[in-house]
């Protein structure tokens, strides 16, 4: 009898295993990236990159465009248009043109987090100009722009200045008055796709932009190790007070030329952000870099003493000079990418009342940045 029953169980199971729709790679296109261009009528223009596997052709792309009122309503007409169903869960890339923070229209991208049509590990930027422009042009070097684009960002994100951002933190931040979001804005510069930089979040609105050298401090300050190759110009009387200017070899450079391009690899950096004073809100904000020295436009007596402690001193000044004028753009745009307040929250009795009026404390904090310089090749032979 009790084998009669687990035959029986075996029999249904075999049976079940065979009701559900079974989906085949061949028979589903793969939307890897999608675009939504906010229309004046506040519609979408919505544009999907996708990869279908034929069974004679192999790999075909296909980019397809559609004008809708919600997501739902965009991947039905998307689904008219071709000839294999949407496969779920496949999209690497969603695409945002500026017109829909402009629109207010962001909703509808939160409700992509709770579709499961779509991954909470999606990557988000910013596309300046139109969404449906950069995927529907006909590169010649990029097999497939959704592929091509997903390792841009998966490129730059790890061994660059660029900070990631995913569905899911877009979606969380949403709801998170102490900490804002800056979010990836690429491009088309002709036949390239390119990063050009970050666009500042507060709420819903973009506030501003950060070039590459600011988003190598944002990371850097939220503990992200960044390489980073890092370009300055240096004005000659302004290394007296570091002694910089004692080091040159005035017979072989160009006496009339006033200022010094120094071009430095990072190798190592760390960022640490401080609470100084909670009752006058002054925060500290510090970096230590480790650096290669790469490149300098006049001739640098590097084996003198205390040339090169002249030199990471006058380096220090310089990084220290642009990490402020960073924390400052930060703080005139009210975007607290960096966190200030949810330390400040942390260290607050009542986290509710931080949460509700961080947005009009963070313009007026006092915010104090410093740059530690150590040198660890200079590129001559020893």
């Amino acid at each position: 009898m009790k084998r009669l029953r687990i035959m029986f169980f075996l029999i249904v199971m075999l049976l079940l295993s065979g009701c559900p729709k079974t989906k085949i790679l061949e028979q589903q296109s793969l939307t890897l990236a999608i675009g939504y261009d906010a229309k004046e009528n506040h519609s979408f223009q919505v544009t999907a990159s996708l990869l279908e596997s034929e069974e004679h052709a192999g790999d075909t792309n296909r980019v397809v465009t559609v004008e809708a009122e919600t997501s739902k309503s965009a991947r039905r007409k998307l689904n008219e248009k071709l000839p294999n169903e949407i496969a779920t869960g496949q999209t690497r890339v969603v695409l945002l043109n500026k017109a829909i923070f402009d629109q207010k229209m962001l909703n509808e991208v939160y409700v992509l987090s709770r579709d499961p049509f779509f991954g909470d590990m999606i990557k988000i930027a910013i596309v300046d100009g139109s969404t449906e422009d950069l995927l529907t042009h006909p590169y010649e070097k990029f097999k497939n722009i959704g592929m091509s684009l997903n390792s841009l960002l998966e490129h730059n994100s790890r061994f660059n200045w660029v900070p990631e951002l995913t569905l899911h933190d877009f979606t969380y931040f949403r709801d998170t008055s102490t900490l804002d979001i800056a979010i990836p804005t690429i491009k088309r510069e002709g036949e390239e796709i390119v990063i050009t930089s970050l666009s500042l979040l507060h709420g819903g609105d973009i506030v501003g932009e950060a070039s590459s050298k600011e988003g190598f401090f944002l990371k850097t300050l939220k503990g992200k190790k960044t390489p980073y190759l890092y370009e300055t110009i240096i004005k000659k009387k302004d290394m007296k007070e570091s002694g910089m200017d004692q080091y040159f070899h005035t017979e072989l450079n160009d006496e009339n030329t006033d200022e010094v391009k120094v071009v430095f690899s990072i190798i190592k950096n760390k960022g640490k952000v401080k609470l100084v004073d909670k009752e006058s809100r002054t925060f500290e904000a510090s970096l230590d870099i480790d650096i290669n020295i790469e490149e300098i436009s006049q001739v640098y007596k590097f084996k003198e003493n205390k040339a090169i402690l002249a030199l990471e001193k006058q380096l220090g000044k310089e990084v220290s000079k642009d990490l402020q004028s960073f924390l400052d753009k930060i703080r005139k745009v009210n975007s607290d990418v960096v966190g200030f307040g949810e330390l400040y929250r942390s260290h607050s009795k009542d986290g509710k009342v931080v949460d509700e009026q961080w947005g009009d404390m963070f313009p007026n904090i006092k915010i104090h940045g410093k740059a530690q310089i150590d040198t660890i090749r200079t590129g001559i032979i020893e």
